[in-house]
């Protein structure tokens, strides 16, 4: 499933001179933007099969539809007396932002897509993430989160944030083709804590700051990509034409981190009360 003849991660070729250089490239475009992508890391026949089985869960009604309204660090109500007070009705901790997506999770896809599970508990993947992030990590055991696809249709995306998590780990399965890419400021969380004004477009907007700018990688079918998006400010813009979909591999730093009911209840629509 892996492209291993670009990427030698696997057993034969751990700690190989090829496997040192990859980790350290990736090291060092961490360090630099907190982010690195990995082109065509899934043969395409994978991604293909995935991608059919997620849109025929979808078409049988699978997953659960998520919708939200938040500030850039993820506050959901930051209307409070104290904050009226304290900041004026366009500061980043005020401005309210919209996003929406179907998330379709690790219970449902599991007998469906047996690739992710694969692919979730391929120890050559997990070794090459620990040694890129520098992090003990763990696949979760959570039955619902350990990973889950995200669905953007036409007039879905996930707007500007900060991510509470100190990194993601994502796998591209199919591209909108209109809209729907994926934004990042690298390290600009110190920038936009002392903004006044969010900006009305960012798009439009001049750099944050001299050394800084919006970037957006192309990515493609079976690209992975690590990302630590607690400091870097990111989007997946609105879907104009087409469908997008991802996959979020969960690996934790507790090797038995599960997720809350509050968690399971929003995102995943899972009622345990």
């Amino acid at each position: 499933m892996i492209n291993y003849s670009k990427y030698p991660i696997n057993n034969q070729t751990y700690k190989s001179p090829e496997y040192d250089a990859l980790v350290q490239s990736c090291k060092e475009q961490i360090r630099l933007q907190g982010f690195v992508f990995l082109k065509r890391f899934i043969e395409s026949k994978y991604v293909d099969h995935l991608v059919s089985s997620i849109l025929d869960l979808e078409k049988k009604g699978f997953g659960f539809y998520s919708t939200e309204k938040h500030n850039v660090f993820l506050e959901e109500n930051a209307s409070s007396p104290r904050e009226e007070h304290c900041f004026n009705s366009l500061h980043p901790r005020r401005v309210q932002l919209k996003s929406s997506k179907l998330l379709m999770n690790a219970e449902d896809l599991s007998s469906h897509a047996t690739e992710l599970e694969n692919l979730f508990q391929s120890m050559a993947l997990l070794q090459f993430i620990r040694d890129v992030l520098q992090i003990k990590l763990y696949p979760s055991t959570d039955p619902y989160g350990k990973y889950y696809a995200n669905i953007f249709n036409e007039g879905d995306g996930l707007n500007w944030h900060f991510d509470r998590s100190e990194f993601s780990i994502s796998l591209i399965l199919q591209p909108a083709e209109e809209g729907g890419m994926f934004q990042f400021v690298p390290n600009s969380k110190e920038v936009v804590e002392g903004w006044q004004e969010m900006p009305s477009d960012m798009n439009s907007t001049p750099p944050l700051c001299t050394s800084i700018m919006i970037q957006e990688p192309e990515l493609a079918s079976g690209d992975l990509y690590l990302f630590r998006g607690q400091n870097s400010l990111h989007r997946v813009s609105e879907i104009v034409k087409g469908k997008r979909i991802n996959v979020i591999l969960t690996f934790n730093s507790d090797p038995d981190g599960v997720l809350n009911k509050y968690t399971l209840k929003k995102f995943f629509g899972v009622d345990k009360s």
